[in-house]
């Protein structure tokens, strides 16, 4: 039976310094050779993503911003999907959120817009700007959609800040807390019903795919869906719980010591 087996980047296929290593690209080519369909789905934006999909060698269509976006970087034909918050709501939140914020930003093609820029959440999201650009400004006097919008909120704020999606906007958005210290709450924001899944279930139709025919791999909480929903979920050794929790299977090795790829080798008998 061939697959579609989908993989998420950061903390799953690249190591710690976001390498691929010569392992990993050996296997996914024998995989593919097998007849087994490839696909990346990460966080990162496409200009964050594209040099690791070309260092692969796919030609499969690429999920970035976490689902809010699905193309084919080698295939004009196929028909490109981008979801966005609608720029009301993002000023919306952002008016009633900016005496909370340290920073936000996030990035639309290869621009970073940005309010009270801050290169370390850029970090904790990875390469995500490699043009350099970046436009800060107050996001409600922004004309642009994003899919997705990082947000640097104060501890004593984040609760109010969580209430305030939760009450005034949950039937159109959600959020991810990424990480907290002693003065921040990392939060991402998106569209309710976009996800790694959701972008997956449709390029499962689109190849002609059943959910049996579904392998995927993932680490941290912007994987939890797609974990859960494949038929095979595979979380990685150093995942963290939300992902381990809904998992079918947990890799032998962490992502610094080929993971996936050897998963695949003991699943595939290469």
């Amino acid at each position: 039976m061939k697959h579609m087996i989908t993989i998420d980047l950061d903390g799953t296929l690249l190591s710690a310094r976001g390498t691929i290593t010569e392992t990993t690209k050996q296997v996914i080519d024998k995989v593919r050779n097998l007849g087994h369909v490839v696909v990346i789905a990460t966080g990162r934006p496409f200009s964050g993503a594209y040099p690791k999909y070309t260092a692969l060698g796919l030609d499969t269509p690429l999920i970035t911003d976490n689902g809010g976006s699905i193309q084919n970087p080698v295939d004009p034909s196929f028909p490109r999907q981008r979801t966005f918050i609608p720029k009301e709501l993002m000023h919306d939140l952002f008016a009633f959120s900016k005496d909370m914020l340290d920073s936000a930003f996030f990035s639309l093609d290869d621009v970073v817009y940005a309010y009270k820029y801050e290169r370390r959440l850029e970090a904790f999201f990875a390469e995500t700007n490699p043009s350099g650009i970046v436009i800060e400004k107050p996001f409600d006097e922004l004309d642009v959609e994003p899919s997705g919008i990082i947000f640097l909120v104060r501890m004593g704020d984040h609760k109010t800040f969580e209430t305030y999606i939760d009450t005034k906007l949950c039937h159109t958005l959600s959020y991810r807390l990424w990480g907290t210290d002693r003065k921040h709450a990392i939060y991402e924001v998106y569209l309710k019903h976009i996800s790694k899944a959701s972008a997956i279930s449709y390029l499962l139709d689109h190849y002609g795919f059943k959910q049996e025919q579904w392998i995927a791999f993932g680490d941290g909480t912007n994987d939890v869906e797609m974990i859960r929903d494949a038929h095979l979920g595979v979380a990685m050794k150093n995942a963290c719980e939300e992902v381990i929790s809904v998992s079918d299977d947990i890799t032998t090795n962490d992502h610094d010591n080929d993971g996936v790829a050897r998963w695949l080798i003991s699943y595939f008998n290469l």
